[in-house]
């Protein structure tokens, strides 16, 4: 049986053996949908991989969606979700962002976003730069994921971060 792997709100980022979804009709989109509107129109338990790259900020309940992406997938499917941190002054210079940026501590902790917690199983770290001189992760990114809350509470001004990138693993 064939894997299902969605690459949601990709714009024209297109992947081969994905099926590229956005709200926008561009060149090499398989599927185009407004992923606000629910259900989402995959079946429950269907999704074997979702790659999701700075899509949640665009959208008005991301804890919706992120239920929802819940429901499509597959036990054990993953979700590589990447979104900005809220550090970077270019989330906030974007007019479409309905929510400025994210925290490391968004995914995978139990007191934030509790109805989430236990759907997921959680891997993250921050990345420093994602456009230009992405030769600095090499060096900056051991450093800042060594200790991430600390950064993120003491430092992430002077040094901000491009993103922050979630890999969840779906528990059934």
């Amino acid at each position: 049986m064939k894997k299902i792997k969605l690459n949601l709100g990709c714009e024209d980022k297109i992947i081969n053996g994905f099926i590229n979804v956005d709200i926008n009709d561009l060149p090499g989109i398989d599927k185009v949908y407004n992923l606000e509107k629910y259900p989402l129109p995959w079946k429950d338990s269907s999704v074997d991989f979702i790659l999701c790259s700075h899509l949640l900020e665009h959208l008005e309940n991301p804890l919706k969606f992120m239920l929802e992406l819940h429901r499509i997938c597959k036990s054990g499917a993953v979700i590589d979700l990447r979104v900005p941190h809220f550090s970077c002054c270019a989330t906030y210079a974007d007019l479409t962002h309905k929510k400025p940026g994210f925290s490391y501590l968004t995914f995978g902790e139990e007191w934030s976003n509790k109805s989430l917690f236990k759907k997921f199983e959680v891997k993250k770290k921050l990345n420093f730069t994602r456009v230009n001189y992405e030769w600095m992760n090499f060096f900056i990114n051991p450093i800042i994921n060594l200790f991430p809350v600390l950064y993120e509470r003491f430092f992430c001004y002077l040094l901000p971060v491009s993103e922050v990138q979630f890999k969840l693993r779906v528990v059934k």
